[in-house]
């Protein structure tokens, strides 16, 4: 029976978006990025943390700092950084309106003032530039963007410093990292509605060859598990991708790939596959708690740290 069509979200479906800036180059990256979503009927939100000076220098008062100036510093510099990302994004057909989120008036940390944002303007998508790097303005880290994503009501993608698509139409050659879960399948729903029907699509499992539970198990035994775990979580990811009017089922692939036996883990063999097949985009859940998000979460954290491509991380 040829599958049901009719239930299939709208290509680039998201129509209210959150774009989380700061002064850095992942900013920039980030912010021309989510040019690629900005279209007509788009409400985009540019939103900046101006960072608490009491909390950066508790004993200001010891060392004659004048917190006044720090936090009109610090206010000055997120209105910067919203006029660079508002030029940057003049040209788009999408409403764009701008909020400096002033955290010596908010009783949250960066994470949940933004998350707190998304949930104002009802937002069905986050996009947030990540670096790794040290000092006090590496707000927007890998574990900021971990948190984030288990804090916002939608799903959030993560935009690399460095990151410059060759492509002026959006993301067409899309990775989806599945692990049978509800929460991977709620992934390829939302990932799903960025493709149109020339996306080149990718369905992964990724078979931990490297993992070991006990001596008394043969490796082959769990592995042949996995195997057979795997193709179980591509089979159900893409039997969703192919029903949707969206998609060519074409243009669909679905396989389990495999860790080193000695080395490597899931977010390498991951992040591999993703530069072997020339992917612009992976998408992965995140679990909220639990043994599930003490590992899957995990991996999606050290994928966000490690991919120089951008990553939607979405949950349940």
């Amino acid at each position: 029976m040829e599958p049901n069509k009719n239930t299939a979200p709208k290509a680039g479906g998201f129509r209210r978006i959150v774009l989380c800036v700061d002064s850095s180059e992942a900013s920039r990256c980030a912010a021309k990025f989510a040019g690629l979503f900005a279209q007509a009927g788009t409400e985009l939100t540019i939103a900046a943390v101006a960072l608490d000076p009491n909390l950066l220098a508790p004993h200001a008062a010891l060392s004659g700092l004048d917190l006044d100036v720090a936090h009109r510093k610090l206010l000055e510099d997120a209105e910067r950084a919203i006029a660079e990302s508002s030029s940057a994004l003049a040209n788009t057909a999408a409403s764009v309106r701008t909020q400096v989120i002033d955290l010596a008036n908010e009783r949250a940390d960066v994470s949940h003032a933004l998350a707190e944002e998304a949930h104002e303007d009802r937002a069905d998508l986050m996009i947030v530039g990540i670096r790794q790097q040290h000092g006090l303005a590496r707000w927007f880290e890998p574990s900021v963007a971990d948190r984030l994503s288990q804090l916002a009501p939608c799903a959030v993608i993560v935009v690399p410093a460095g990151y410059a698509s060759t492509r002026e139409i959006g993301t067409q050659r899309i990775l989806f990292a599945v692990d049978g879960s509800s929460t991977s399948l709620a992934a390829v729903n939302t990932g799903a509605t960025l493709a149109t029907p020339d996306t080149l699509i990718r369905v992964v499992y990724v078979v931990d060859r490297a993992i070991r539970y006990s001596d008394f198990v043969p490796m082959t035994l769990l592995e042949d598990a996995f195997v057979k775990e795997g193709e179980l979580a591509i089979a159900a990811a893409a039997a969703r991708l192919e029903s949707l009017h969206n998609v060519a089922r074409s243009l669909v692939s679905a396989d389990p790939i495999r860790t080193d036996i000695s080395a490597g883990d899931v977010s390498h063999a991951l992040l591999r596959e993703a530069e072997r097949w020339n992917a612009d985009l992976i998408v992965m859940g995140t679990h909220r708690r639990g043994v599930a998000r003490a590992f899957f979460g995990s991996v999606a954290n050290r994928v966000a740290s490690l991919a120089t491509i951008p990553l939607l991380l979405v949950r349940e």
